[in-house]
């Protein structure tokens, strides 16, 4: 009887910490409602011309990922990561055909992995951190964008203390 009990408590152990069997469905994370995605992208545009400042997250200069994540914050009260490639992980993919304004747009730069973030704004746009030209907006169509896109994906949303 010990050695059954002691069996169903091992079994238990490792049936909790192990990895996890079986079939899952898929996370859905849900876009931005039409009220968020308009104050989002109003507030972002509000930063149009802002400069270009590596590591930057403040109208005296901005990263791309510093950008993404403040406009976050101060418009939704959103926390979302601060780097690319953790931002990029704290995400799900969506299909093209499922981009929605306020989505976020990825591309791959000079990397192997996500090295570029930007905020779809519809129309095959986004609003994003230049490194020549500051806050802007871009088109998707660009030779230089389509080249390194690697696609659309929705944050995990967490809701600022």
């Amino acid at each position: 009887m010990k050695k059954l009990i002691l069996s169903l408590t091992i079994l238990s152990f490792y049936a909790c910490s192990g990895p996890i069997q079986g079939n899952f469905h898929p996370v859905r994370v849900r876009p931005l409602t039409k009220k968020q995605a308009a104050r989002l992208l109003v507030g972002a545009r509000d930063h149009l011309g802002e400069p270009y400042k590596f590591g930057g997250d403040s109208p005296d200069g901005w990263d791309c990922s510093g950008f993404a994540s403040v406009m976050f914050y101060d418009y939704l009260s959103y926390q979302i990561p601060r780097d690319t490639k953790a931002l990029f992980s704290r995400s799900v993919k969506i299909p093209n055909s499922q981009k929605r304004p306020g989505d976020l747009v990825f591309f791959k730069i000079d990397s192997k992995s996500a090295s570029h973030v930007g905020i779809y704004t519809g129309g095959d746009r986004f609003i994003h951190a230049s490194v020549s030209e500051g806050i802007i907006i871009s088109s998707l169509k660009d030779g230089y964008y389509r080249n390194s896109f690697i696609g659309f994906r929705r944050p995990l949303l967490a809701q600022a203390d």
